[in-house]
């Protein structure tokens, strides 16, 4: 069965697991390498070293978020053009993405090496975070354009029907970053700098193995057959804005939430919050490997005018991340103290206590984030960028800054914690009817 079948005819289950499985596992495996670079500098740096990271957190997904944009963008451009038959358009778009990306990547690298010190102090570390902000910025400064590539050769093996290759090139450079990192910081004690050298050098590995393969030009496009086109790099910055502003606003509300913590906790409530972000993250982590293993496949199914399949799609996913989050829901209220227990030293410390607690109220609101991000990438891989901008931004933004003037002034510490879910139930309201709204769901 070619890919076309494949998309167009198969049973929806088939299609899913040939797409999002792989992503899944890809994301997973990155789940792990968060969950052991995390028992790592939890457990042989120090917990502060934690909230060094989640302070540098903002900073780096500011720089990833201009590679999401590029590569989301270029990758439903080239999806959409394979899907009606265009292969001139696929070309540019990939050929086009690859220059702009690079050229930016550069750039940001000499930006934040000139500012690096200014600009960890504008995320608002202390004098207790700033030293382990500051190394651990210091080791991943230079590998920012081949962890941007990298990201994007990965985005473009997936649109030409190459998710099961993504997927082992990433998976095995994510476990060579978990031998890695545990070989820097264990054996040469290179500290919380460690990991963040351990992360660059793995992907960019994965880099030169992907970016070989799309040079080889075996498929209908190549990486560098087409021509650059300025117009061409605005309309996928502008669609691919859509994801680009998901993590935007995951920074910002990280950045947001980071300074309420600081201002009614302290550096201690900074390190707790990075260990629920370390176990949110591998919930999160299944949402968005659904989610984005299959914007190639709605992406391709919207530019050949099949609608009712691509709805069809919708539905399936949408049952299928409701009961994912009512398991992960179930696990973390079950086991949250030994899984937070990971990456304190302690489990009985403050940390641990004020992780906890947050992880209890926090984890509500997987029974609800796995439909908005998936709208988020519906509207996305259809092209309509405003729509997700919309809510990535109320979700991200919006509805965290209004929850974190009011409900901490009130509730204290818990305040902060049930923003975040009220900030779900209320994208929820939104998605559900801008989804409704959309050109898919009104044919």
């Amino acid at each position: 069965m070619n890919r076309r079948e494949l998309l167009e005819k198969a049973p929806i289950a088939t299609v899913f697991l040939k797409y999002a499985l792989p992503s899944i596992i890809t994301m997973c495996f990155f789940g792990l390498q968060n969950l052991v670079d995390g028992y790592v500098v939890g457990n042989y740096v120090s917990e502060k070293a934690l909230g060094g990271v989640n302070i540098i957190t903002p900073l780096f997904s500011f720089v990833m978020v201009v590679a999401m944009i590029v590569s989301i963008g270029c990758q439903t451009l080239v999806s959409q053009g394979l899907g009606a038959g265009d292969t001139e358009k696929a070309q540019t778009a990939m050929s086009t993405g690859f220059w702009g990306l690079l050229i930016n990547s550069l750039v940001v690298m000499l930006v934040l090496l000139i500012e690096m010190k200014w600009f960890i102090r504008l995320l608002g570390a202390d004098e207790a975070l700033f030293p382990y902000a500051y190394s651990y910025l210091r080791g991943m400064v230079w590998f920012i354009p081949t962890i941007s590539l990298c990201f994007y050769f990965d985005m473009m093996l997936k649109s030409l029907g190459r998710p099961i290759t993504s997927t082992v090139i990433m998976s095995l450079v994510v476990l060579l970053n978990i031998v890695l990192s545990l070989l820097f910081v264990l054996q040469f004690g290179w500290g919380i700098m460690g990991t963040s050298i351990a992360t660059g050098i793995a992907f960019s590995i994965a880099a030169l193995i992907s970016g070989a393969i799309l040079l080889k030009g075996r498929h209908s496009v190549s990486l560098l057959k087409g021509r650059f086109s300025f117009s061409l790099l605005w309309r996928a910055s502008y669609n691919g804005s859509s994801e680009g502003a998901s993590e935007l606003s995951s920074a910002l509300s990280i950045l947001i939430i980071n300074n309420v913590i600081i201002r009614l906790i302290g550096a201690e409530g900074v390190s707790a919050f990075t260990v629920m972000n370390l176990t949110n993250f591998i919930g999160v982590l299944l949402f968005l490997g659904i989610s984005d293993g299959m914007i190639p496949v709605m992406g391709y199914l919207f530019g050949a005018r099949q609608f009712g399949r691509l709805k069809t799609f919708f539905r399936f996913i949408a049952k299928t991340n409701f009961v994912i989050g009512i398991i992960v829901f179930a696990i973390l209220q079950c086991f949250g103290k030994p899984i937070i227990g990971l990456f304190v030293k302690d489990s009985h410390s403050h940390v641990a206590e004020i992780a906890y607690q947050g992880l209890h109220i926090f984890s509500y609101a997987f029974l609800i984030n796995g439909f908005n991000i998936l709208v988020t990438s519906f509207f996305t891989s259809i092209g309509n960028a405003l729509g997700s901008i919309v809510i990535a931004t109320l979700r991200g933004v919006v509805f965290i800054g209004i929850g974190m003037l009011i409900l901490p002034a009130f509730l204290g510490e818990r305040g902060i914690w049930l923003t975040l879910v009220l900030s779900e139930v209320l994208t929820l309201v939104v998605s559900v009817f801008l989804a409704r709204r959309s050109v898919v769901f009104r044919n």
